[in-house]
């Protein structure tokens, strides 16, 4: 895998699961953050949607392929037994 794409896969993927956790814990209704949350569970969404792309993408196959990791763990270890075309 490229080392680009082993940075920004790393750092999307397991920023995104970061901040998907505090957001998580800042979308209870009784917080006063509560709106704060939600804006972090979605832009975690994202984060890691990207993270996967580029995970893909090092690897040398299309963002298609990539989507398999929003599957959940499954797809994360599909997407992780991939043989690496990027060489």
């Amino acid at each position: 895998m490229l080392k680009d794409y082993k940075t920004q896969a790393g750092m999307g993927i397991w920023g995104g699961l970061f901040f998907f956790l505090l957001g998580y814990m800042l979308a209870v209704p009784e917080t006063p953050y509560y709106q704060f949350g939600v804006a972090m569970l979605i832009g975690s969404g994202a984060l890691f949607a990207i993270g996967c792309l580029m995970y893909a993408r090092g690897k040398g196959y299309s963002w298609c392929v990539g989507a398999l990791g929003l599957l959940g763990p499954l797809g994360l270890a599909v997407l992780y037994v991939l043989r690496d075309r990027s060489g």
